[in-house]
C-alpha cells in the first residue's frame, strides 16, 4: 500500500481534468458550445498547467514534495466542486484552471516519490499512471452521466471524496525507504538519444492527446449521429487504454528508432480517424483511437526516458516537470488551433490539420537523431595500428 499510494494519487489527479472529456457532448448540447470554445475549455487546463510546472512544479529537494502534493490535491478537489456546480461554460473554465494548477503542482513531486519507492520501474509506473488516470476519468464520467442521476454532479463529488482520502494517505507517510536511498547512488542507464528528441516525442504524444481528448468525442457524436454519451467516449478511452497497454507490453527501446516509430504510429491512427468523415463507422473510429493511442504511449514513455536519463529521484522530478511543461504548452497551442479550424471549416479539417502538424515533428525527430548518431560515431577514436615489430 505504501508503494502504491503515490501511484493511486497520480491516477486520481490525472483523472480529474479528463472527466470533462467524456461529458463534452453533453455540455456541448446543453450550452450550445462551438468547437473553438470546446478547445478553449480544454486549453485552459494546459495554459494553467504549464506555468505551474515551470514556476512551482519543480521541487529542488525531497522536502519540497509534500506541500506541493497537499496544495495540488486541494486544487483538484476545488476543480471537482466547480464542475459539480457549473451551469455555464465559465465555471468549467475556472475548474479547468484549478485542474491545471493541481496537475502542475503534483506531477514532479509524485514522480520523485514514485521513483524513490519503486526504483527504475517508477519511470514506467509514472507514465502508466498518467495514461490510466486519463482513461478512467474519461470513461467513468461518461458512464455515470449517462446512466446515473444528476449528470455532472455525482461523478465529481465521488471523485473529490476519493481524492481527499488518497492524498491524506500519501501525506501521512513521508518516511524515505532506506533501500531507495541507497539505490540513488546506483548508476542510471545511459542513453545516446539527444534530449531534443525526447522533447519532440513528448510534444507529438500530447498534441495527439489534445486532439483526441478535446475534439474526438464531439467529432464522433456528430459523424455517427448518436446522443449516447458512452459511445463517443469509447474511442478516447480506447486511445488511453491502448497507450497504457503499449507501455506495459512493449519493452523500452524494443522498436527500432523508437521516438520516430512511435510518432508515425500516432500519425497512422489520426489518419484512420480522419477517414471516418468519409466512411462513418464506429469500428473505424475505434481503430484509429487504438492505433494513435499505441503510438502515444510509446512516444510519451520514450520521451520521458530520454529526458530523465541518468538523473537521481530529486532531479527526475525536475526533469519530468520540464518535460511535461514543454509538451503541454505545445499541446495547448495546437489544440486551440485545431478548435479554430473546426469552427471555421469542419471537424474533419481539424483532424487532417493534426496529421499535417505531426508529420514535420516526426521528420524533425528523425533528422535530430541521425545527426546525433553521426556525431557520436565521429567522436569515437579510431584505433591506431602499430608499425613497429
Amino acid at each position: 500500500m505504501r508503494a502504491a499510494a503515490p501511484g493511486a494519487l497520480l491516477v486520481l489527479i490525472m483523472a480529474q481534468p479528463n472527466m470533462a472529456t467524456g461529458m463534452m457532448p453533453y455540455y456541448r448540447h446543453a450550452w450550445t458550445l462551438a468547437p473553438l470554445l470546446i478547445t478553449v475549455i480544454f486549453a485552459a487546463y494546459l495554459f494553467a498547467l504549464t506555468p505551474a510546472l515551470a514556476l512551482v512544479g519543480t521541487p529542488p529537494t525531497r522536502r519540497g514534495w509534500w506541500w506541493r502534493i497537499g496544495v495540488g490535491s486541494g486544487f483538484g478537489i476545488a476543480a471537482d466542486v466547480a464542475m459539480a456546480v457549473a451551469h455555464s461554460p465559465w465555471p468549467v473554465v475556472a475548474a479547468r484552471i484549478c485542474a491545471g494548477l493541481s496537475v502542475g503542482l503534483v506531477t514532479g513531486s509524485l514522480a520523485g516519490l514514485i521513483l524513490e519507492r519503486k526504483g527504475e520501474r517508477g519511470r514506467t509506473a509514472m507514465a502508466v499512471a498518467t495514461v490510466l488516470g486519463s482513461a478512467l476519468g474519461t470513461l467513468a464520467a461518461a458512464v455515470v452521466a449517462q446512466y446515473l442521476p444528476a449528470p455532472g454532479v455525482t461523478v465529481y463529488l465521488g471523485h473529490a471524496i476519493v481524492l481527499a482520502v488518497t492524498a491524506m494517505a500519501v501525506l501521512s507517510d513521508r518516511a524515505a525507504r532506506p533501500a531507495a536511498i541507497a539505490g540513488r547512488a546506483a548508476a542510471a542507464p545511459e542513453t545516446v538519444e539527444p534530449r531534443i528528441a525526447g522533447y519532440l516525442s513528448g510534444i507529438a504524444a500530447w498534441v495527439s492527446a489534445g486532439l483526441v481528448v478535446a475534439l474526438l468525442p464531439s467529432y464522433g457524436a456528430e459523424l455517427l449521429g448518436t446522443t449516447n454519451l458512452a459511445l463517443p467516449a469509447l474511442p478516447v478511452t480506447l486511445y488511453l487504454v491502448s497507450a497504457w497497454l503499449a507501455q506495459r507490453l512493449v519493452a523500452p527501446a524494443r522498436l527500432a528508432a523508437e521516438p520516430v516509430a512511435a510518432q508515425w504510429i500516432i500519425i497512422a491512427g489520426v489518419a484512420l480517424a480522419a477517414a471516418v468523415s468519409w466512411l462513418p463507422s464506429l469500428a473505424l473510429l475505434l481503430c484509429g483511437g487504438a492505433v494513435a493511442g499505441f503510438g502515444q504511449g510509446i512516444a510519451y514513455r520514450s520521451g520521458l526516458r530520454i529526458v530523465s536519463a541518468a538523473t537521481s529521484p530529486d532531479q527526475h522530478a525536475r526533469a519530468a516537470a520540464r518535460f511535461a511543461g514543454v509538451a503541454y504548452a505545445c499541446a495547448a497551442v495546437a489544440t486551440v488551433g485545431f478548435g479554430a479550424i473546426a469552427t471555421v471549416a469542419s471537424m474533419r479539417d481539424a483532424v487532417l490539420a493534426a496529421a499535417v502538424v505531426l508529420v514535420p515533428v516526426a521528420m524533425t525527430t528523425a533528422v535530430v537523431r541521425r545527426r546525433a548518431t553521426a556525431r557520436a560515431t565521429d567522436s569515437v577514436p579510431t584505433p591506431q595500428i602499430s608499425t613497429t615489430a
